[in-house]
């Protein structure tokens, strides 16, 4: 129910979680429950199927031998370019990307001299 849900929310210890892409990474991505004892969610469905995926090219690399490697070579060195692409396109049509990107090439070099920016980084 939400009320639990938003009590367990509330008062989920961060204990280093500062900034919103680490609490995304921790509370969206990995899923992570609130302790040791709590069972949370469970497995998250696509970390066991990116893990299941890479053990399937581990095994196919090995048990084929070297005469057949070149073949997964081929997808796996060539896959993370094409994911790449793909990201890149999906990043430069998001809303706001233009600013962004300007905001990357033209910095402000006045926010260097504060220390807050640096302990951040």
């Amino acid at each position: 129910n939400y009320t639990t849900l938003k009590m367990i929310y509330d008062t989920f210890p961060d204990c280093c979680v500062r900034d919103p892409p680490q609490y995304y990474f921790y509370h969206h991505a990995l899923q992570i429950s609130t302790d040791i004892e709590a069972s949370g969610v469970g497995l998250n469905g696509k970390l066991v199927g990116c893990l299941v995926f890479a053990w399937i090219i581990t095994y196919l690399c090995v048990v084929k031998g070297i005469k057949s490697s070149g073949k997964v070579v081929y997808f796996t060195a060539t896959f993370p370019y094409v994911i790449l692409i793909i990201l890149f396109f999906r990043g430069v049509t998001l809303e706001g990307a233009g600013k962004g990107v300007k905001a990357f090439f033209n910095p402000n070099w006045e926010l260097l001299k504060n220390a807050d920016i640096w302990k951040d980084a």
